[in-house]
């Protein structure tokens, strides 16, 4: 396990890393969460992916499975041939499969597109390859001029920026598909095209009522859930700034500040954040990245994310274990630039209510960095404190000590977090020394060492969380 670097790297499955030997040297170097696009694919496939995964998680290696829905979004239709479009020319975008005219002619598998175009700044095939600018719009047919050439294969997907598109937040496709996910133990469900909180609600409500313990990642990719983001993201786990659609529906310029505003609101709120999309988009084909890419990665560190992830690089490119080792050199080096820009208003996430856990967080970051301590050891049998720890940021290694295997496998996504499985005692001093022993036995830290531990106490009452300085003997 990749334990000096804080920033950890969920990796997209697909055709070109899918099998138990690609998933395990996935593993191997450093991949923490292992996603799977359910836009593409069907659940035979996908199952013996997941089996493929576990597989791997028996060798020893805690990877997390995340499920990323197909959402509710507008797709061209199926075409024997890409359809060849002109700089210039008129293109009819129908729902009618019957509807032929003079001009090429591209189906779309939504009923109200032409009712919800009226109020688009234009109609992007691809997130911006193409773009058209509406013409004209007769009944269910709208007429459009193409900006430049390109190509339209089948099933790509549609934007219509500036327009809040009426579609339902799920889809029956997504319905089974997170069905699928449950019953296979997926440990999150990354919710596409969320526009609102109470979308996130509804996925709550249904993974409740299916007793699956798996955790909401609301994808932020449009601009109705920038201006929800708050109450976004008090309602779910954590969030994942999609950038490919989000940068089709609002200005493409104004994606850095948007995902930078994100990332320290999560932060702030002690929620981990996954910065998606076009990482290295450039080695789905190239062996080396583009410095731009470099660079993108690097501002992720700087604003320290809690991880960043790789989606065709992965999944269909030509290179996939040379996307990731790159995004593992390009977060350690920045990594390295970064600590210790976290200053004491940042490590300190918004405290509400009876959030007691959050206020025990900071003191035990704070103390850990003043004191130079060489760890900080966390009980956390749901992974609340550990989430607490981690939103702080600090710069003193984090290991985590769980007693269940979900827990473990979400702890993964964490910045900075290191997991453990161990047997919790009812005695905590017992507890504490467990953790200390799986330390010393993994030589990952020595005799004579500090730590400072976050653990319960039992008084004579109940047990109180504490925050303890040890020095290793």
């Amino acid at each position: 396990m990749h334990t000096s670097r804080r920033t950890k790297i969920v990796a997209t499955l697909g055709p070109s890393a899918h099998t138990v030997s690609d998933i395990e040297k996935l593993a191997k170097l450093g991949v923490a969460v292992c996603r799977l696009n359910f836009s593409h694919g069907v659940h035979a496939d996908h199952g013996k992916v997941i089996a493929n995964i576990k597989a791997v998680q028996k060798q020893g290696y805690p990877l997390a499975i995340m499920l990323d829905t197909k959402g509710p979004e507008v797709r061209t239709g199926d075409v024997s041939s890409p359809i060849m479009v002109k700089k210039g020319e008129i293109v009819l975008f129908t729902h009618s499969p019957k509807k032929k005219g003079k001009e090429q002619t591209v189906l779309v598998d939504y009923p109200s597109f032409a009712k919800d175009v009226r109020n688009a700044r234009c109609i992007l095939i691809d997130n911006g390859v193409l773009q058209f600018d509406v013409v004209k719009i007769s009944g269910h047919d709208v007429y459009a001029k193409a900006t430049d050439e390109g190509r339209i294969g089948s099933r790509r997907h549609v934007n219509l920026p500036g327009t809040n598109v009426s579609l339902p937040p799920y889809t029956a496709r997504d319905w089974a598909d997170i069905r699928f996910g449950i019953e296979h133990g997926v440990d999150f469900i990354a919710n596409s095209f969320v526009r609102k909180d109470e979308d996130v609600e509804a996925l709550r409500t249904f993974l409740q009522k299916h007793k699956s313990h798996a955790q909401i990642i609301a994808k932020i990719e449009t601009p109705q859930a920038v201006e929800d983001l708050d109450d976004i993201i008090a309602a779910a786990d954590g969030i994942m700034v999609a950038r490919g659609d989000l940068g089709a529906e609002v200005p493409y310029e104004d994606v850095p500040s948007i995902e930078e505003h994100i990332v320290l609101r999560c932060r702030e709120e002690g929620k981990p954040v996954i910065v998606a999309t076009h990482m290295l988009e450039s080695m789905i084909l190239s062996p080396i990245p583009t410095r731009a890419e470099v660079t993108d990665i690097a501002f992720a560190s700087f604003l320290q994310a809690d991880s960043t992830m790789l989606s065709g690089e992965t999944a269909s490119g030509k290179h996939p274990f040379k996307s990731v080792e790159v995004m593992d050199r390009v977060l350690r080096r920045n990594e390295m630039q970064s600590a210790g820009n976290t200053d004491e208003g940042m490590l300190r996430p918004l405290f509400q209510g009876t959030e007691l856990h959050r206020e025990q967080a900071h003191a035990a970051s704070v103390l850990a960095s003043t004191m130079n301590a060489d760890a900080i050891l966390v009980m956390s049998r749901s992974g609340r404190t550990a989430r607490a720890v981690s939103a702080c940021r600090p710069e003193v290694p984090m290991h985590v000590f769980t007693d269940t295997a979900a827990t473990l496998r979400q702890l993964m996504l964490l910045w900075g977090v290191t997991p453990h499985l161990l047997t919790l005692s009812d005695d905590p001093e017992k507890t504490v020394q467990a953790s200390i022993a799986l330390m010393l036995k993994e030589k990952i830290l020595k005799k004579g060492q500090r730590v400072v531990v976050v653990s319960d106490i039992r008084t004579t009452k109940q047990r109180v969380m504490t925050i303890q300085i040890r020095s290793i003997q």
